[in-house]
C-alpha cells in the first residue's frame, strides 16, 4: 500500500472523526469507517486513537471541550478493543 493511500485514509477518518464530536455522524458509522480503514487499508488503531487524542483538546472545534471528552470517550475504549484483537492474531 502506497504512503499517499494510507495518508488518504487517515485523512478520511479524520473528518468522520470531527464529524462526529460535532454530533453529525452517529458513533456507530464512525466505528465502522474505523474498522474499515483498519482492515483495507493497514492503518492501526494507536495511529487513529492519537488523532482522537488530538483532536479532543483542539480549540479550533468551536464546541465545548467537555462534550468532546465525553464523545471521545467510547471511541477510545473501541479502539484499545481493537489494539487487543490486533494482538490476538
Amino acid at each position: 500500500m502506497s504512503g499517499f493511500t494510507k495518508d488518504w485514509a487517515l485523512k478520511w477518518v479524520e473528518g468522520f472523526l470531527v464529524s462526529y464530536f460535532f454530533g453529525e455522524t452517529p458513533l456507530h458509522v464512525v466505528k465502522g469507517v474505523v474498522k474499515g480503514v483498519n482492515e483495507s487499508y493497514g492503518v492501526k488503531p494507536g495511529e487513529i486513537g492519537a488523532i482522537i487524542s488530538l483532536k479532543t483538546p483542539d480549540p479550533a472545534l468551536n464546541i465545548p471541550r467537555k462534550t468532546r471528552e465525553e464523545r471521545a470517550k467510547p471511541l477510545l475504549e473501541f479502539i484499545e478493543k481493537l489494539k487487543k484483537c490486533e494482538k490476538n492474531d
